[in-house]
Formats: structure tokens, C-alpha cells, sequence
């Protein structure tokens, strides 16, 4: 008997510690998130007289923004895989450095974790307030979600996202109207004529764009450098 009730006691620590540490301070985003929050923290910090490109991996993998604008203060604050609360968690690297002005463009991520419309722009929101709050000097670009092209689309999260995307744009410039913030459509740039669709010369994996997308998207940053 005394030997089952010690078989017990050290089954119980046994579970006790694997449940602590299966449960032990998950982390919320993706390693290759944290890495690079890490390498922006080894970076110059933004000041005044910088712009911020600020988004996901359509951002990050623009690479040198300053080269591909022909403008020098550019810093990319792009990370892949991210999404909207990832760049809310991160404004504490951007907003103390009162930066000249944030182009955000976020969100197609949220889409792909099958986010209603309203939830998405809900966050977005918190991102534009905080910005306006901490930092109500830096001039804040929203820009629109770019389409996705399902029939090329590698990626099955996104597989029946293409009126989502649309819904979020409609609602997105509804919440940039009512909190003074311009926004820059890029999506009907982008799409198939008539339709919602990403132009399939401008992608390979139905999400990502290539040089000649960013051409593109580069030709309308322009407008507002």
C-alpha cells in the first residue's frame, strides 16, 4: 500500500512538471518575429527625420526601401508572418524616435488565421490610435491589403479569402476617414480588371508580389514621400 501511494506522489510530480513546462510562457508570434525585433534592436534607433515602412512580409521583403524610392531615410520595419497585434506589440521600438512617417500596411495575415473583417480593422484601429497618441507628429499612411490570386495561391489559409480581403479595405477606409488618417488603395492597382483578383503576372505563390509589383507600389508611395 505504501508503496502505491508513493507510485502515485511520483507519477503526480512527473505530470505536474510536464504541464508547467508545456505551459510555461507560450510565446504569442513566430521565431523569425522575435529574431527580428532582436536585430532592430541592435540598430540605430528612428529618429524625427525617418520614414518607416512598417508591415509584413510584403514590407520586409521590399528589402531597401531607400534604394527602390530613391529616397534615403527609409527604414524597413517589415517582419514576415506578421500580423496586426504583432505590430502593436512593437510600436515601443518606433514611436519614442517621433519618426516623420509610418506607412502601415498590415492585416493579410489576420485574413489568413480566418479573422472577420470587423475584428481585423477593429486592431488596426489600436494601431492608428496608439500612433496618433504617442507620436502625433509623424504623418501616418494606412495602405489597403493587396488582392491575393487563388488560383496561384500556395497557400490554403487564403484559399476563399479573395472577398474578405475587399471586405477589409471597405471597412479599413471607413476607420481611416473617421480617425483623420489618410489611406493609400493600392488594391484596385493590383487587380485583374474586373474583378478582385491579384494580376497573375505580378505574383508567383498567389500572395507574395514581385519586382514588378513593387514597381507598382513604389510608383504610388511616391506620391506621399
Amino acid at each position: 500500500m505504501r508503496i502505491s501511494w508513493l507510485l502515485i506522489l511520483w507519477m503526480s510530480g512527473i505530470i505536474g512538471c510536464m504541464a508547467q513546462v508545456g505551459t510555461s510562457h507560450p510565446e504569442k508570434y513566430t521565431p523569425h518575429y522575435y529574431k527580428r525585433c532582436a536585430l532592430f534592436d541592435t540598430e540605430t534607433p528612428i529618429t524625427s527625420t525617418d520614414i518607416v515602412m512598417l508591415g509584413n512580409s510584403l514590407t520586409e521583403n521590399g528589402k531597401d526601401w531607400s534604394q527602390r524610392t530613391g529616397t534615403t531615410n527609409i527604414r524597413n520595419r517589415g517582419i514576415v508572418g506578421d500580423e496586426a497585434m504583432g505590430v502593436y506589440d512593437r510600436l515601443h521600438q518606433i514611436l519614442p524616435g517621433k519618426p516623420m512617417k509610418i506607412f502601415l500596411l498590415i492585416g493579410v495575415n489576420d485574413v489568413s488565421h480566418h479573422l472577420c473583417p470587423d475584428t481585423i480593422v477593429s486592431m488596426i484601429t489600436k494601431i492608428i490610435t496608439r500612433i496618433k497618441k504617442e507620436s502625433p507628429d509623424t504623418k501616418l499612411y494606412v495602405q489597403s491589403l493587396l488582392p491575393i490570386n487563388e488560383n496561384k495561391s500556395i497557400y490554403k489559409s487564403m484559399i476563399g479569402k479573395t472577398l474578405t480581403i475587399h471586405q477589409v479595405n471597405h471597412r479599413l477606409l471607413a476607420a481611416c476617414n473617421e480617425h483623420q488618417v489618410p489611406f493609400i488603395d493600392l488594391f484596385p492597382l493590383f487587380c485583374q480588371t474586373g474583378t478582385y483578383m491579384l494580376r497573375d503576372e505580378l505574383t508567383n505563390d498567389g500572395l507574395h508580389i514581385n519586382d514588378e509589383g513593387y514597381a507598382i507600389w513604389v510608383n504610388q508611395l511616391k506620391n506621399y514621400l
